[in-house]
């Protein structure tokens, strides 16, 4: 997952999932983690590489390493656009 520089960092982004997860908020990430015999314990969070760049470059290298990583579904939770 990217983050815009205008947007949450890396650590926001984190706090905000595991909120969600306590509240058992409904989105996909949430749902995953409260859902299915997850819980809190299971969810981790990595930065894969820091990007500079366009918007369109940083979009590009996320559906890349969403291919890369087999995230969309029925292997992870993202959907394909």
């Amino acid at each position: 997952m990217w983050e815009r520089p205008a947007e949450r960092t890396l650590y926001q982004r984190h706090l905000l999932n595991l909120a969600r997860i306590r509240t058992q908020h409904s989105d996909p990430v949430a749902e995953h983690f409260y859902t299915d015999g997850h819980s809190m314990d299971d969810f981790q969070i990595m930065s894969l590489e820091k990007l500079s760049g366009s918007d369109k470059f940083r979009k590009t290298m996320e559906q890349l390493w969403k291919e890369k990583l087999r995230t969309y579904r029925p292997y992870g939770i993202n959907v394909q656009e």
